[in-house]
């Protein structure tokens, strides 16, 4: 089940210790990902639901100046801009704990090739394996490598996938 300090610590290092951990302000972002039906729900719908409960909740705790401590005791701005990767950062929460299913798989990789996640390329890579041909995971890993700093992936990525 997913809970709120899911959400807090996908969140830890884009917003800081000191705003992250403040008891309870994640509850709602949980609970939109506790309400998750495929059915129901896109997960573009979802992300577009998570940005606004992330903004709202950020701004309600931060004011206008939108000013976030960060771990070295720095003060930095967040951006409205950011909140868009805050929500994919939140929705690898679901994705994470969605099971191992080819519907999933599709869904994912759909999301995955129309909104450019990182969150879904992420658990593409690392849970669906069996579902991607091995030219794809070598493109994945290409992009991951490409787009974002070594530390968000060198933990995960495939050694042999590695430059």
């Amino acid at each position: 089940m997913i809970e709120a300090w899911h959400v807090r610590e996908a969140l830890r290092s884009r917003f800081g210790s000191a705003l992250v951990d403040q008891p309870g302000i994640w509850d709602r972002a949980a609970s939109l990902l506790q309400r998750y039906a495929p059915y129901r729900d896109t997960f573009e719908d979802l992300a577009a639901r998570l940005e606004d409960v992330i903004f709202n909740t950020v701004y309600e705790q931060l004011g206008p100046s939108m000013g976030a401590r960060m771990e070295d005791g720095s003060i930095r701005r967040i951006r409205s801009a950011e909140m868009k990767d805050a929500a994919d950062d939140v929705m690898g929460v679901l994705f994470e704990n969605l099971k191992v299913y080819s519907v999933n798989y599709e869904a994912l990789h759909e999301y995955c090739m129309t909104t450019g996640s990182f969150s879904a390329m992420r658990v593409l890579y690392t849970r669906y394996k069996e579902f991607m041909p091995p030219e794809e995971r070598k493109i994945f890993a290409r992009v991951i490598r490409d787009a974002r700093p070594r530390e968000q992936w060198e933990d995960w990525l495939d050694p042999q996938d590695k430059p």
